[in-house]
């Protein structure tokens, strides 16, 4: 009985964060052994369960590589004419990507844990893809302003980059001489956290929710601004990229959904589903692109000898012909007058278009900490017998509710655009 007493304890503290943990102590009492056999068998099938999500969210991550490398070809190609704020952001995502696979190797080197539950790791790596997202939509303020001014882009993202990698290196710093970097270390010291809330110990801090929430706001934002930038150059295929970004922002919907349950063990699938939802977003921006490169000429024969110069220029040193690209004259830059008020996330673009681009990130960034507030301080505040409620109601009632906080915005999110595409409708939405 001891032994197997022991062997639970090793176990729930692997893979239980209690939720409410500042209770009084309780008076010892005997567990039945059928109770403890339960909890062991539902301990070790969680575990399963995130061994099997995270090796297929692996693959799947490994393998929405390729179509994003398919879509960057599409987009930069000559032929396309793409903006080159929109070019270097979608571009700059790689940083992102191969800047997490350092924070996810470290993450589990050092504390055997997911990259979700460092969040000191976790937030400098998530803050390469808000950046991401910013260009983007930094890329299409400038487009459809007439100018095109990819050099400024470049500074900001490459000093972001900079500061990702120094606000990780003094997290280390300042733990050097108790050699205890903890694995939930708040990324930036936590700057802006309130005090005394009652929250799992792996909760995500307020500067990580708010990289998190600004990269939800900011790719909605990007998507009305493609929709937009399609119509002042008269090239709708610009509306097929915004269709095709919508699973991708799905994927953000599901880490937040994975993050709001506190990384819940019995919710890893959410990790598989984030990864299958990038592979599947990739494969649609790619073939988004493709439809775009092929109505503004592209064809086989122009990807054959591509790939032939390629090879030239990797084999015998042969450099790549550079061919002069021009951005497509807009059809008109003034906003449309259905933007005069706020419909949705995605016309913030439009409703504060006259905006620098200081007061206009300043806005997002107010928006998105406004957001990550919520976010974070709305569960503390649920009274203590619903969350008891809660944690016994089982696996599948809390899966249930995250499908629904995945599937609801996705749906909205869809009908939205498909009310938007009809020709003559008017979009009369809501956030």
């Amino acid at each position: 009985m001891a032994a197997k007493l022991l062997l639970l304890a090793a176990a729930a503290h692997a893979f239980i964060t209690p939720v409410r943990r500042l209770r009084p102590m309780q008076p010892l009492q005997a567990i039945p052994l059928d109770a403890i056999e339960l909890t062991t068998q539902s301990l070790a099938a969680n575990s399963a369960l995130t061994s099997t999500a995270d090796e297929l969210a692996g693959s799947l991550f490994g393998a929405s590589l390729l179509p994003w490398l398919a879509m960057l070809y599409w987009l930069k190609h000559p032929k396309t004419q793409a903006p080159k704020g929109v070019c270097f952001g979608l571009t700059y995502l790689l940083a992102f990507v191969f800047g997490s696979i350092p924070a996810a190797i470290g993450a589990g080197a050092l504390y055997g844990a997911s990259l979700a539950d460092a969040d000191w790791l976790h937030g400098a790596a998530e803050s390469l893809l808000a950046a991401t997202n910013c260009v983007v939509v930094l890329g299409f303020r400038d487009a459809l302003a007439g100018k095109d001014d990819p050099d400024r882009l470049r500074t900001a993202a490459t000093y972001w980059a900079g500061f990702a990698i120094l606000s990780c290196l003094v997290v280390i710093g300042g733990n050097l001489m108790a050699m205890d970097a903890a694995a939930h270390a708040p990324w930036l010291n936590g700057v802006g956290n309130l005090d005394n809330v009652n929250e799992p110990i792996n909760a995500l801090s307020i500067p990580t929710w708010i990289i998190h929430t600004s990269s939800l706001v900011e790719w909605l934002v990007a998507m009305g601004l493609a929709w937009r930038y399609a119509d002042v150059v008269n090239r709708q295929e610009w509306k097929g990229v915004t269709w095709g970004m919508l699973p991708l922002h799905t994927s953000g919907i599901v880490a937040c959904c994975y993050h709001l349950f506190y990384n819940a063990p019995e919710l890893s699938w959410c990790v598989a589903l984030q990864a299958g939802c990038t592979c599947l977003g990739n494969t649609t921006m790619a073939f988004a692109m493709y439809r775009l490169a092929v109505a503004s000429g592209w064809s086989f024969d122009d990807g054959r000898s591509d790939a032939e110069a390629l090879y030239a220029r990797l084999t015998r040193g042969v450099s790549m012909e550079t061919v002069a690209t021009e951005t497509p004259s807009l059809v008109t830059s003034t906003p449309s007058s259905t933007t005069a008020s706020l419909l949705g996330w995605e016309d913030l673009g439009d409703a504060w278009a006259l905006d620098s681009d200081a007061f206009f990130l300043g806005k997002l960034l107010a928006l998105s900490a406004f957001l990550a507030y919520v976010v974070k301080y709305t569960p503390p505040l649920i009274p203590g017998s619903i969350v008891d409620g809660w944690s016994s109601a089982g696996d599948g009632v809390h899966s249930g509710a995250a499908a629904l906080v995945i599937v609801v915005p996705t749906l909205l999110n869809c009908a939205k655009w498909y009310q938007r595409s009809q020709e003559g409708a008017e979009f009369v939405g809501d956030i």
